[in-house]
């Protein structure tokens, strides 16, 4: 078969309605929307795969729906490319999500094949390995919406204002936290990381300029103290629990209005918990630019400006982060997490949804080689 011939049929995981998921065949060259590739898409052969926590939940949890293809975060080599995509072509390496567990019975990134939408693809960089490629897309364009389209921070490389904000993150040691650490050095922010202290040194190399253990007692007045009078005006919050809402919140200017970004969505009383605290959730998937459920429970109309900021962020500003990239090491801009690389390919991906749902693991990317 030559390498631009997508194949009839694929391999693919899909969810089952006992809350486990199966590998199966699923027809994929003949249908429709993969011969009538739509305009901002396109088409990889998928060589690695990452997990996420969305994907457990999805996959062996409370959110999926049965029948769908699982999986966001694939890495692959593009097959096939739709007219209106301008960054990528046949034959780049690249890395993108796709919204899997949820909606979709033909399409999901577990599998041999799958439909990415450009505006959430990126090219990789030679140095860059599918693995590495596969842990990136969730994780930093979950951070890349926080920042850039909810707080509006500068972006990336942008001239160092007079007096550098502090932005807050609570939960430094998760995939997000990683990326969003990174993200906020680079544009130009004072970086104060709640963390378990047997990660603070990594988190501290990673640009963190203040850790903080968030068991601590006290953790809410040493942030405040550490900030000063101005005190810290922006925070996300990578756990999304609403004791972590709570006390983010609590730890934020006390002089300023401020505003924070929770990942997972937030209870109404931290809503209205202080009114000079703006608390509002992103979700990664409305960058994908089209209505959907999340979770079986919250109805997302479509935010076609979130689709046109995240392409010109994977079009612009990614492949200067990435920008001479060496593997294991990352770039000057960007280092990679640890990554866990499980056996097996497909038919041992719901293994690692149960490492991730027993919470066996640690500050560690679980991968899996497809191809």
């Amino acid at each position: 078969m030559a390498s631009h011939e997508i194949p009839s049929e694929i391999k693919a995981i899909q969810v089952q309605s006992d809350k486990t998921v199966k590998v199966i065949q699923i027809p994929f060259g003949q249908d429709d929307l993969v011969k009538n590739l739509p305009e901002d898409q396109l088409i990889i052969r998928v060589r690695a795969v990452a997990l996420n926590p969305t994907d457990w939940k999805h996959g062996i949890g409370e959110w999926g729906t049965a029948g769908t293809i699982l999986g966001c975060d694939s890495a692959g080599d593009v097959v096939k490319v739709g007219s209106a995509v301008k960054h990528l072509k046949v034959g780049d390496r690249v890395a993108g999500f796709n919204y899997g567990g949820s909606f979709q019975t033909t399409n999901g990134s577990y599998a041999e094949y799958v439909r990415l939408i450009s505006s959430v693809t990126f090219k990789l960089p030679d140095g860059l390995t599918y693995e590495e490629g596969a842990s990136l897309p969730v994780p930093h364009l979950t951070a890349v919406q926080v920042f850039y389209m909810r707080l509006n921070i500068p972006k990336p490389f942008s001239p160092p204002a007079a007096e550098k904000e502090i932005i807050l993150i609570w939960g430094g040691s998760t995939a997000v936290g990683h990326n969003a650490i990174q993200l906020a050095r680079i544009s130009g922010l004072r970086v104060f990381v709640t963390a378990s202290p047997s990660v603070h040194d990594e988190l501290k190399a990673l640009g963190a300029e203040q850790t903080f253990d968030y068991r601590a007692a006290d953790a809410v007045k040493q942030i405040q103290a550490a900030a000063g009078e101005r005190g810290i005006i922006y925070a996300i919050d990578t756990v999304g629990e609403k004791s972590t809402n709570d006390s983010t919140i609590d730890a934020l200017s006390l002089s300023r209005d401020s505003h924070l970004v929770s990942i997972l969505p937030p209870d109404p009383a931290s809503v209205s918990r202080r009114k000079e605290v703006k608390v509002e959730f992103s979700l990664v998937y409305t960058l994908l630019g089209f209505d959907f459920t999340f979770a079986n429970a919250f109805k997302y109309d479509t935010i076609p400006e979130d689709k046109t900021r995240a392409l010109e962020y994977v079009s612009t500003y990614i492949p200067r982060v990435l920008e001479g990239w060496k593997a294991g090491q990352g770039s000057s801009s960007l280092k990679p997490q640890r990554l866990r690389k499980l056996e097996g390919g497909l038919e041992k991906i719901e293994e690692g949804l149960k490492i991730m749902r027993d919470g066996k693991y640690g500050r560690e990317k679980l991968v899996y080689t497809i191809s």
